[in-house]
């Protein structure tokens, strides 16, 4: 019975927290482990019909050349409250070379204080032929500071254009 009772109250303690505001653009880095390099991260998420949706703009350095990807994601929330953020689509990217098995794995804890809400946990990568797993952390902040955002001067473009965003801002 008390194993039962316990089981009761583990799965209904995420229903009792209060909603989280995920949504809107988020600013921060991501650090490798492995490299200790840092990399400039942006995310935008949005909820329409009560599903997260979101992209994401990665800048890296390779070989004194600056390099970016836009992707898309797919968002959940875990029972446990964690934020899950999974690659599925590399929608643009100046790369030099490319593997697009890569696919990155976010999941990080909201917070929020005095100061701005925080998104911070671990990033991993799958292991393809070509390139080892990476793993690393991840801290951003909500902001908002849209025109000064990379991310969203790629998808006002692409609402503009022939794409089929939508919900940008």
């Amino acid at each position: 019975m008390k194993t039962i009772l316990l089981a009761i109250v583990a799965f209904a303690i995420p229903v009792l927290l209060p909603a989280q505001d995920i949504t809107g653009l988020w600013k921060g880095q991501m650090k490798n482990d492995s490299t200790g390099q840092v990399q400039d991260y942006e995310v935008y998420i949005s909820k329409v019909k009560g599903k997260y949706t979101g992209y994401s703009h990665t800048w890296f350095e390779f070989d004194g050349e600056k390099y970016y990807g836009v992707k898309k994601l797919k968002i959940n929330i875990a029972r446990d409250g964690k934020i899950v953020l999974l690659d599925a689509e590399l929608k643009e990217n100046n790369y030099p070379f490319i593997d697009k098995n890569i696919k990155q794995l976010n999941v990080m804890d909201l917070t929020t204080t005095d100061a701005d809400p925080a998104l911070t946990g671990i990033f991993v990568t799958n292991c393809t032929k070509s390139y080892y797993e990476l793993t690393g952390t991840v801290s951003l902040t909500k902001t908002a500071a849209y025109a000064t955002s990379d991310l969203m001067r790629f998808l006002e473009k692409e609402s503009n254009g022939a794409g089929a965003i939508t919900a940008v801002k």
